[in-house]
């Protein structure tokens, strides 16, 4: 399997199951966006106000986190980026997707967008809503466009699965947060007008996150990691409004970089309308 393929399957069973059910390579897909996040950042003379006054509480924030996106609308936005140089050439993969929740109308939309090393886009928008799934994917090659539209509903055992929202709250990730990583308060900040405090780690201190096994395997085998640094914004719900990662190695003289962010944002405050395209699927 090439190495980006490689390397990819393996991220999106530790990433991508933050965002949305997947349904394998080429039926990942996402939705590029950004968090409206103004930075006011406070003097780092104290642990700000989440959750907690020691520092960085990992049990308070995996709790805070699945309690409150339990019972409350929100989006997510998932960007994931594998970039490495193969005969001169530059080479990446991108994984951009967003999820919208929304309790109030029990609709759910997942819209996204896979590019490959090949230049080969596929971009899918997933609708749940009243038990049913319908589902749009539009396979771009060269100056070749496909649409497809797929529908299910329950029992769910073919490649059409509903908008998982229940991976978008899922603990693993959170829980890794706090496996020996070193965070160290750095201020203050607001998101959607919400106090947020700002972590962050850099070099050996970001060692302890989970997708470390798949760099160490994947990238980092016969290589040295040239730098690698993490970011976490919460809120004083416990709400994880953003996680960022990025490590760069070198393999076989190679650089290898993979950056991650994955945020949350419109907490309470995210509506969800039927796609215009319900009708063909």
């Amino acid at each position: 399997m090439p190495f980006e393929r490689r390397h990819l399957s393996v991220a999106l069973v530790l990433l991508l199951a933050a965002s949305a059910g997947c349904t394998g390579l080429l039926g990942t897909e996402a939705d590029t966006g950004g968090t409206d996040a103004e930075v006011t950042t406070a003097p780092a003379d104290a642990n700000g106000p989440a959750p907690g006054s020691s520092g960085f509480d990992a049990a308070a924030i995996e709790r805070g986190h699945f309690e409150t996106l339990s019972n409350a609308s929100f989006t997510t936005l998932l960007s994931f980026q594998l970039s490495t140089v193969r005969e001169g050439e530059n080479r990446s993969v991108f994984i951009n997707r967003t999820v919208a929740i929304d309790r109030e109308s029990e609709r759910s939309l997942s819209t996204g967008e896979l590019v490959q090393a090949s230049g080969d886009t596929l971009a899918t928008t997933t609708y749940t809503a009243n038990g049913a799934t319908a589902e749009r994917r539009i396979l771009t090659r060269g100056d070749e466009e496909l649409t497809d539209y797929r529908s299910a509903t329950p029992p769910y055992d073919g490649q059409v699965q509903p908008v998982n929202e229940s991976s978008v709250i899922d603990r693993a990730l959170l829980q890794s947060l706090g496996s020996d990583i070193n965070w160290i308060y750095a201020g203050t900040e607001t998101v959607d007008g919400d106090s947020v405090s700002r972590f962050e780690a850099t070099g050996s201190n970001v060692t302890g996150f989970a997708a470390d096994d798949a760099v160490s395997t994947n990238i980092s085998a016969n290589g040295t990691t040239q730098s690698a640094s993490a970011t976490v914004l919460v809120d004083e719900d416990g709400v994880v409004r953003l996680f960022q990662y990025s490590v760069t190695t070198e393999r076989d003289g190679r650089p290898v970089t993979v950056t991650l962010s994955l945020s949350v944002s419109q907490v309470d405050d995210t509506t969800v309308a039927e796609p215009d395209w319900l009708s063909e699927a």
